[in-house]
């Protein structure tokens, strides 16, 4: 047997039961983490792309978004748990990706505004995440000017 078909083999014996304890089986479960995490990627494409645009881009802000992005992904694990602890269907899982999800589509929205990708998204959905525009804006812009402040002091 090939070293790569075992290690293939390997992983695939630890990612699925892994997976199953912590979300769960079953079609609408894997449909419903699929989605979630193509999400997350969007948000991360977005919010790359927008605070490059904008300058405000710095490293240790995406280290701090990597460990929010994990702390998201477990959230659904927390429900599925809580859910086989009392006996329920799907409750606290379900309600926790719907808000986390939402979450994450507010803040891929605002992030695909920023990038000056506005013009595909509906202005109803635009309107819905105005505060989170506003709010996002915000933090780049103060986050540009720390990061001035930083570069212009360095050199001192």
């Amino acid at each position: 047997m090939k070293t790569s078909n075992f290690a293939a083999g390997a992983a695939g014996a630890f990612f699925f039961p892994a997976f199953h304890f912590m979300y769960g089986e079953g079609t609408v479960r894997y449909l419903a983490m699929f989605l979630f995490l193509l999400l997350i990627t969007m948000d991360w494409i977005a919010g790359y792309r927008a605070s490059k645009m904008d300058g405000s881009y710095a490293s240790e802000y995406g280290i701090a978004g990597g460990f929010r992005t994990v702390f998201m992904l477990f959230m659904p694990a927390v429900g599925h748990l809580i859910d086989s602890i009392f006996g329920m269907p799907g409750i606290a899982f379900g309600f926790l990706i719907a808000v986390f999800g939402l979450h994450i589509w507010k803040s891929m929205t605002a992030n695909v505004a920023r990038a000056g990708w506005d013009k595909w998204v509906p202005e109803w959905a635009l309107e819905m995440v105005a505060d989170e525009i506003e709010h996002k804006i915000s933090r780049a812009i103060k986050r540009r000017q720390e990061k001035d402040k930083y570069l212009d002091g360095a050199g001192e």
